[in-house]
């Protein structure tokens, strides 16, 4: 991989209905971009699998975006991009806005589904899993992933299924639907 995980855009499951065309997130990574610099072809094509969630720093503007997703669209045309899952164990889960370790939950596995270039397949396990971790690696915006796998945290925290990570480029998914739904768009097969 090019570059440490910094940038994840974090990603919420699609708005549906009449209001999903109004409910489009104009600030989301649009730095004065119309649809963040996507095309409205590219917008109606990923808005029904995911919408982007509001991140609040400039470094996910002026285009970060699309360059992430047209680098993985070149790694599918280039057929070295891979569809596959693995499995997370539940344990002890640091908040991290507190500093300190919440109580043990029960052991519990939590599967996690990727896209990424097949090359990088285990440093994205290692980085995935780092997340969940107590002490996780720094980005830019909280990811959140580590609060989504608790069985026990509220839903506003599991809102967010998926994440784009920006800096190399390839998503990573709770929700099976939506990396289904993401890897049949980048004509990725998944098993």
């Amino acid at each position: 991989m090019r570059r440490s995980s910094y940038l994840i855009q974090r990603l919420d499951p699609p708005r549906s209905g009449v209001d999903a065309l109004r409910l489009d997130n104009p600030f989301a990574f649009g730095g004065g971009y119309k649809n963040g610099g996507l095309s409205d072809e590219a917008m109606d094509l990923l808005r029904d699998i995911f919408a982007f969630d509001y991140m609040g720093a400039a470094e996910f503007e002026f285009g970060e975006v699309p360059k992430a997703l047209q680098g993985i669209a070149a790694c599918a045309d280039a057929d070295s991009l891979e569809a596959f899952e693995f499995t997370i164990l539940n344990s002890k889960i640091v908040k991290p806005w507190r500093g300190e370790a919440s109580p043990p939950a029960p052991r519990s596995r939590s599967t996690v589904y990727v896209i990424a270039p097949e090359a990088w397949h285990d440093e994205v396990v290692e980085r995935i899993t780092a997340l969940t971790g107590k002490n996780p690696p720094r980005t830019k915006e909280w990811v959140g992933l580590a609060e989504v796998l608790r069985p026990d945290d509220d839903e506003y925290q599991r809102r967010t299924r998926g994440w784009l990570e920006i800096d190399n480029g390839y998503f990573f998914f709770t929700d099976r639907e939506m990396w289904v739904k993401t890897a049949r768009l980048f004509g990725v097969e998944v098993d």
